[in-house]
This record gives structure tokens, C-alpha cells and sequence, in this order.
């Protein structure tokens, strides 16, 4: 097949060029460098703007998807000053793998090894660069994911640090009507663009966890700041001075807030167990007070994450609703429904009814989020607060899955008689 070639900077400049990033990657342990993700940032750019050029929507199409570059390109990423430094950055990311955990239908881990380029070539006489597009890429931009965030190449490209980076796409994937819903606590509603991280998670996506080959126990990234203060010093502080920084300057368009939510035992002395981000646009700004419009400082009015309660019957006023759910990526709406199984069925049985349910996705996108909504009404109901745990398992088999799903047209039956 022929190369298809393609000049990188033909696409325009930086200013104000949005691009969509594939959610599923923005989750994938943060492991490249600033001026690595930068040219990522740069490289999605050109592929969003040949999109239908190149025609890839077909998996063959990116057998040979070749981009050629200019000193110009690596001045745009790197800066005039640094286009040694961005040459080099570039050649590593042909060597650099990209580790991905996912689980299958089947909820079997699945670990992929990638790379974003396989090769990238310098022409010593012309001085013009060639950067060849792994096809694996297709399988998570294309194919296994339909969620993306779009992030502005103007400002992806001024951030400074790694850490920052991924912030910005964070913010940028939960600022729009986004609600965290934590079916745990079914009573408790948050506020629009309020989420709620676990910290083990955090460190996870933030490349600050301690990684391994499962197979192997190769170690393949060390932990970073282990110490909970070191982690907010040197991670958080500093990006969320630097995206409040470019907010002010009109460089971005968020930024955020953050606090401990949950600790470990009792009291304030305890180990933060989980943090809560608000996330702050031009739409929708923390404050119309310019002078409150500015990172939380110790001594003001503690940050509240919840829908103000105004008289008791304030919190059944703003019900979930099925669209509630359908804003979470199809991921994680399938991780919470195990979740869900996990913690009212058997173990033996989870397996059975999420096969039913995997099933019932296929034919319909919306299955998960009509299985997280039944549940989510069942627990509400104060008989079914106050049962047992045989009790609640028998509502789920013998109510929930044979009678509440026929409201969306479908229904489970049990795997045995009760």
C-alpha cells in the first residue's frame, strides 16, 4: 500500500485549535514527559484534521499513516530555542510503550503494550522528518472507545509540567454538565463538575503508583511521593497554579479546586482515603465575586461539594435519572455495574448476570445505565435500606432484574430458583 504522507504544521497553527483526545488513554498511567505529550498533543491534533482525508474510519488506513515534519513543526511543540531537545523527545517516543489496563467483557484484565509511533526517520540532506502512526493506535481511538474530550492545542502546548498536563485533561473531560454520582451513597447528590477521586486511583492515572509486569514482576515505573504531602506539594500545587495562572491570562479556559474528602478511621488525623476536584470554566466560574474567584485558602468558607438541602424534602427535588448515568464513559458505567453485583449478590452469581447484561449492551447502549437506575431506585427504598444482605440479594434476583427492566423493555431471568 502506498504511504499516505501528510505535512504536520499544514493543519495551522496553535492558537485556539481544538483536537479530541480518547478518554480511554487520558486514564492510562501517565508515563511520557512534558515535551513528549506535547508532541502527542500535536500528533492528535493532525490526526483530527485528516480524519475523514485519510479516511480513518477503516482499520487499513493506518497500516501506512506517515506525517513529514519540519523544523518549524518541532519550534511550534518546543519552542524555536529547543529544536534539538524536541528532535530527541520525538526519537525516544518511537522506543517508549504506552501501558494500558482494561478489562474485557468477560471482566478479564487485558494488558496492552503500544506505541504511538513506530518510527520515525531524519533526512539528513532535506531536514525534513518523517513520523510513521502505530495501527494500534486505531483500536483505542476508533474502535474501543466512542468517548473523547476535546482539549485546546493553544493551551495544552503553554503547560509546563506533566502533572499539569493531565490536570488540564481532567478538567477538561468533567467540565461540562457532568454529575458524579457515587452509587454507594444513594442519598447524597453533587454538585454539577464535582468528582470524587480515590487516592489510589489518582496516583494510579498521575504515573505516581509503583508498576509491574503482572507477568513478570519487571518493575516497570517506581512509586513517586509517597508521602500525602509530598504528593499535593510537588502534583497538585503546583498545576493548579499554573492552569489558575494561564485561567487569568486567557490562556485557558479552566482550572480547579481540590480538598480531602473521606479519611481512614476516625477524625481528621486519619489518612486521606479519597479527594474531591471541582473543576471551574468561564461558564461556569467559581464565584461571580472576582475577589472569591481564586484557589481555596485555609481560614475561608470551607468548600462544600454537595446540592445546598434548603428544608427536608429538598433532596428527593433533583432525582437521577437514567441520562444521569449515560454521561459516565460505557467503562466505567460497566465497572459500576459489577460493582453493584459485587455487593448484593453472590460471588458465584456475577458472573451469570453480568454476561446477561454485557449481552443486552450490545443490542443496546443504553443497558448499563438502565441496570445502574433500577438499582439505584431500589435503594431508595427504606425496607430495602434496612434489610438484610439475603434480603437485598433476593430483591435484585427476584424484582429488580425480572420486573424493574421491563420498564426499558427487557428483563433477566434468575440463574436458579431462590
Amino acid at each position: 500500500m502506498t504511504k499516505r504522507i501528510y505535512t504536520l504544521i499544514e493543519n495551522g497553527g496553535i492558537n485556539g485549535s481544538p483536537f479530541s483526545f480518547s478518554n480511554l488513554l487520558m486514564r492510562s498511567p501517565l508515563r511520557y514527559s512534558m515535551m513528549e505529550r506535547r508532541f502527542l498533543y500535536k500528533l492528535s491534533e493532525a490526526i483530527k484534521m485528516r480524519y475523514e482525508q485519510m479516511g480513518l474510519r477503516m482499520r487499513e488506513n493506518w497500516d501506512n499513516l506517515v506525517f513529514n515534519m519540519t523544523d518549524k513543526d518541532l519550534a511550534s511543540i518546543g519552542g524555536n530555542t529547543h529544536i534539538v531537545r524536541t528532535y530527541t523527545t520525538i526519537r525516544a517516543l518511537a522506543q517508549k510503550s504506552i501501558i494500558q489496563f482494561r478489562y474485557n467483557k468477560q471482566n478479564q484484565l487485558i494488558i496492552d503494550y503500544f506505541h504511538w509511533i513506530d518510527a520515525f526517520r531524519w533526512n539528513t540532506e532535506t531536514n525534513d522528518y518523517t513520523v510513521r502512526v502505530s495501527p494500534e493506535l486505531y483500536d483505542y481511538v476508533i474502535s474501543l472507545t466512542k468517548s473523547f474530550t476535546v482539549l485546546n492545542l493553544h493551551t495544552a502546548i503553554l503547560l509546563e509540567s506533566k502533572y499539569s498536563q493531565k490536570f488540564y485533561e481532567f478538567c477538561c473531560q468533567y467540565s461540562g454538565d457532568f454529575r458524579f454520582i457515587d452509587p454507594s451513597t444513594p442519598n447524597v447528590i453533587y454538585k454539577k463538575r464535582v468528582i470524587k477521586v480515590s487516592i489510589k486511583a489518582f496516583r494510579f492515572t498521575f504515573g505516581l503508583s509503583e508498576l509491574n509486569d503482572p507477568k513478570t514482576g519487571e518493575l516497570l515505573e517506581k512509586e513517586k511521593y509517597q508521602r500525602f504531602k509530598t504528593m499535593v506539594m510537588k502534583v497538585i500545587l503546583p498545576a493548579q497554579e499554573e492552569l489558575y495562572r494561564l485561567y487569568q491570562e486567557n490562556h485557558s479556559d479552566v482550572w480547579f479546586d481540590y480538598q480531602v474528602g473521606d479519611r481512614y478511621g476516625r477524625g481528621r488525623n486519619g489518612s486521606p482515603k479519597d479527594l474531591i476536584f471541582y473543576i471551574y470554566t468561564r461558564t461556569h466560574p467559581k464565584s461571580t465575586n472576582p475577589k472569591k474567584n481564586h484557589p481555596w485558602k485555609e481560614g475561608e468558607e470551607p468548600l462544600y461539594p454537595f446540592e445546598e438541602q434548603h428544608n427536608s424534602s429538598s433532596r428527593t427535588s433533583r432525582k437521577i435519572k437514567e441520562s444521569d448515568w449515560l454521561q459516565i464513559d460505557e467503562p466505567e458505567q460497566r465497572k459500576i455495574v459489577y460493582q453493584l453485583l459485587l455487593s448484593y449478590l453472590n460471588s458465584d452469581e456475577v458472573p451469570y448476570y453480568m454476561k446477561q447484561i454485557d449481552k443486552e449492551q450490545e443490542c443496546c447502549r443504553d443497558s448499563y445505565a438502565q441496570v445502574i437506575q433500577v438499582i439505584y431506585e431500589k435503594q431508595q427504598q427504606p425496607k430495602f435500606q434496612q434489610g438484610t444482605k439475603a434480603y437485598k440479594r433476593k430483591c435484585l434476583i427476584e424484582f429488580v432484574f425480572t420486573k424493574n427492566l421491563l420498564n426499558y423493555g427487557w428483563s433477566i431471568k434468575p440463574q436458579y430458583n431462590i
